[in-house]
């Protein structure tokens, strides 16, 4: 009898180790950790084996890992779930899966709490006062979407009760089917500043999915003429968005020290960028360009070394001069804020965007950008409203004000718009204007005459609005006083 209890006891002891082994901390960082998931550097090539379930981290890795789908795994909610389960003790869920615990329940797969809790749960971490917070959350619930339909909502039919007799005043949104009761869809659809709430909408009113696949995002609730920092960190770009990434132009003050400018700039052929022209000047007006390398977004995150593509050729608007931005001339400054790169190589891009011009029915426009208040090369989305504030005249462009923040590093960013589902660059950031009447983000629209220059240019040929900014050679910046 001993001797079978002290064979119980030793297994159960061995069975404690094993599933507390320490294999190191987890590979997703925690609830409470300043990174997002995944691991800032996340360590993608040691994963071509999955987490051992024998690890403290083992199944919470596992789950994690199949949820958002990190590579070479296919993002797969019923393998997270399933993993997720492992970690259940007492009915207790590990704190390191809460938020996926309530993508659980609103997807239909746990039922340990109803689907408005789970909303709930979101709701209070979205508008807690923390933006990691709110953004760990955002990202969840955009994650979600991908294993749900998606539905775009017609206005006047959508409702706050099953019966369909409370109508709720809700414009055209993208939204994400919950369930589904007879002919009447449960929905969840954002209000007006971006917080999740549950609706309910009729089979025959809801459209096929034509929206942006960052469905899930905090808006400015200020109204046009305010500004509210609603920037969002994501770690995985949207598919529909154009791929963006860092511009780090080095140049030469006129004092010959060297002098480096982090913009943000956009593909939109797979030899050319297109970000703004003041990132290619010092803050006195200095437009000596040493060089010019363009740092790619990843998913695996930039680390220590990212990789960097030199750019070999630089052309700016013609009527664009620091002195301008002294001066007060705004419409001259960021009328003319635009300027296009030719990387030495091409990078694979599968969808090349469309350039347009605005859409004066749609004041909603997004973009993803790299603000130098933010970690090092880490990857932010906005959504905020665009609203004519200066025609341009001639060559120069339209300025739209935003009402939402802005921070060094934005500048040069697409500004996109969602038409008909697709989105389109309209426009690039140019600077925050600053007087007794506004002190908001504006950004150089796009137009026709500039759209026909730019494609000229792509084709190899010569055009009168932008003009080449030589490189100087590399010994230039060598030379330069430190």
């Amino acid at each position: 009898m001993r001797t079978a209890r002290n064979v119980v006891v030793c297994w159960f002891l061995l069975f404690s180790s094993l599933v507390s082994a320490d294999c190191g901390g987890g590979l997703f960082p925690a609830p409470s950790s300043e990174l997002l998931f995944p691991r800032s550097k996340f360590p993608v090539p040691s994963l071509q084996e999955p987490p051992s379930p024998e690890c403290k981290y083992g199944n919470i890795d596992l789950a994690q890992w199949h949820f958002w789908g990190v590579a070479p795994v296919v993002a797969d909610i019923e393998k997270a779930y399933y993993y997720a389960l492992k970690t259940v003790l007492n009915d207790r869920w590990p704190y390191d899966l809460a938020l996926l615990h309530a993508a659980f329940v609103i997807k239909g797969l746990d039922r340990s709490f109803s689907v408005s809790e789970a909303v709930r749960r979101f709701n209070r971490e979205i508008t807690s006062a923390s933006p990691l917070r709110r953004d760990k959350a955002l990202a969840v619930l955009n994650q979600l979407s991908e294993f749900s339909p998606r539905l775009t909502t017609v206005e006047g039919e959508v409702f706050a009760d099953v019966g369909l007799s409370q109508a709720v005043v809700i414009k055209p949104s993208p939204a994400l089917q919950m369930s589904t009761k007879g002919d009447k869809r449960q929905i969840l659809v954002t209000d007006h500043d971006g917080v999740p709430n549950i609706y309910w909408t009729k089979t025959r009113s809801a459209e096929a999915p034509k929206q942006n696949s960052m469905i899930f995002q905090r808006y400015p609730i200020s109204g046009a003429n305010g500004v509210k920092d609603t920037r969002q960190q994501i770690w995985r770009a949207p598919s529909d968005m154009p791929v963006s990434g860092v511009l780090l132009s080095r140049l030469i003050r006129a004092d010959g020290s060297p002098y480096e400018s982090n913009c943000t700039a956009t593909l939109i052929a797979p030899q050319w960028l297109i970000s703004a022209s003041h990132c290619l000047f010092t803050p006195e007006g200095s437009d000596r360009v040493a060089s010019v390398n363009f740092i790619p977004y990843s998913e695996a995150q930039v680390g220590a070394d990212p990789q960097k593509i030199a750019v070999a050729g630089v052309w700016r608007h013609k009527d664009h001069s620091a002195t301008d931005q002294y001066n007060g001339e705004v419409g001259r400054y960021s009328g003319s804020d635009i300027a296009i790169f030719k990387l030495k190589k091409p990078l694979n891009l599968a969808v090349v965007p469309v350039l347009a011009t605005p859409h004066s029915a749609n004041s909603w426009v997004d973009s993803l950008a790299y603000p130098n208040d933010k970690p090092a090369n880490t990857l932010w989305a906005s959504r905020c409203r665009g609203n004519l504030w200066l025609k341009g005249g001639g060559q120069l462009s339209d300025l739209y004000t935003l009402d939402c923040f802005s921070y060094a590093g934005q500048s040069g960013a697409a500004i996109t718009q969602n038409n008909a589902g697709k989105q389109q660059i309209i426009g690039v950031l140019s600077s925050r204007v600053y007087n007794e009447s506004i002190n908001q983000p504006i950004f150089a629209a796009l137009n026709s005459r500039l759209i026909s220059n730019i494609q000229t240019l792509l084709a190899g040929r010569s055009t009168g609005l932008f003009v080449a900014m030589p490189i100087l050679p590399s010994a230039s910046l060598a030379e330069a006083s430190p």
